[in-house]
């Protein structure tokens, strides 16, 4: 998988989601930097923002994903496929 990491944001958001495999307490310190950082948040009409959780919240944090980066998370190919569609012209818009 190889992504991009466009922000801070996303670089917390990418430390935060190796820790949730392996420690909780590291997982909680990087999200409280990742929301430190403050992002575009992302429209409540967005399509499976319920699955994308916790994790991808803004636009910043979505600038550089991958449709695999996304299957790794648990979504589906449509889905993936889908979230990078719908947030391509967000990210114009920084």
């Amino acid at each position: 998988m190889l992504t991009s990491i466009n922000s801070p944001r996303r670089y917390y958001l990418l430390k935060r989601q190796v820790a949730s495999l392996r420690d909780e307490s590291i997982e909680a310190q990087w999200h409280a930097k990742q929301i430190e950082v403050v992002g575009t948040v992302l429209p409540s009409s967005f399509p499976f923002l319920s699955l994308l959780g916790t994790f991808y919240t803004t636009v910043e944090d979505l600038n550089g994903a991958n449709v695999e980066e996304l299957r790794d998370f648990g979504l589906s190919r449509r889905e993936a496929e889908a979230v990078i569609a719908a947030v391509e012209p967000l990210i114009e818009l920084l």
